[in-house]
């Protein structure tokens, strides 16, 4: 049977705008890529180890005595209830990084405890891992006395 009707073609689509958001796409697929591979170098990268300023041996020793001195001013406060339990650990953290900066110059007062665990100090990891939980913590719980001690010692022992 004929018709008069004709058909029309079927519908079809312009190529170019289909190229466009390929490529549009393909760039931004590209772009994550770069950014992954760019992010994940940067964080393998080795931390350059800080250089350690050379301090003679008698400087060391009066650095030694101020901050054992600032030791037993805070364990005397703590005594006669004077500061709490974490400002004592507050405190104790504070006069050990300024220590470790004064020796070494180091910056180890703006460090986190991961950034101190790569310095490869592992007394001043073990104080300030001691500190964390009393200084941070709702309630500070610890032996203040028994860290001042301890910090007391690994200033004493410090080269």
């Amino acid at each position: 049977m004929e018709t008069s009707v004709s058909l029309q073609e079927p519908f079809s689509y312009a190529i170019w705008p289909l190229i466009v958001l390929g490529v549009l796409i393909g760039a931004y697929l590209l772009y994550l890529i770069i950014y992954k591979i760019i992010k994940s170098t940067k964080d393998k990268k080795v931390k350059e180890a800080p250089k350690i300023k050379p301090r003679t041996a008698e400087e060391i020793e009066k650095l030694k005595h101020k901050y054992i001195q600032e030791l037993n001013k805070i364990e005397s406060e703590l005594s006669k209830q004077k500061i709490t339990v974490r400002t004592a650990y507050h405190r104790m953290s504070t006069c050990i990084r300024q220590f470790v900066y004064d020796v070494t110059d180091i910056k180890v007062q703006n460090y986190t405890l991961n950034d101190i665990r790569s310095l490869n100090m592992p007394v001043l990891e073990e104080l300030i891992t001691e500190y964390y939980t009393p200084e941070f913590s709702k309630k500070s719980v610890g032996d203040a006395s028994a860290s001042i001690e301890k910090t007391k010692k690994a200033i004493e022992r410090w080269n």
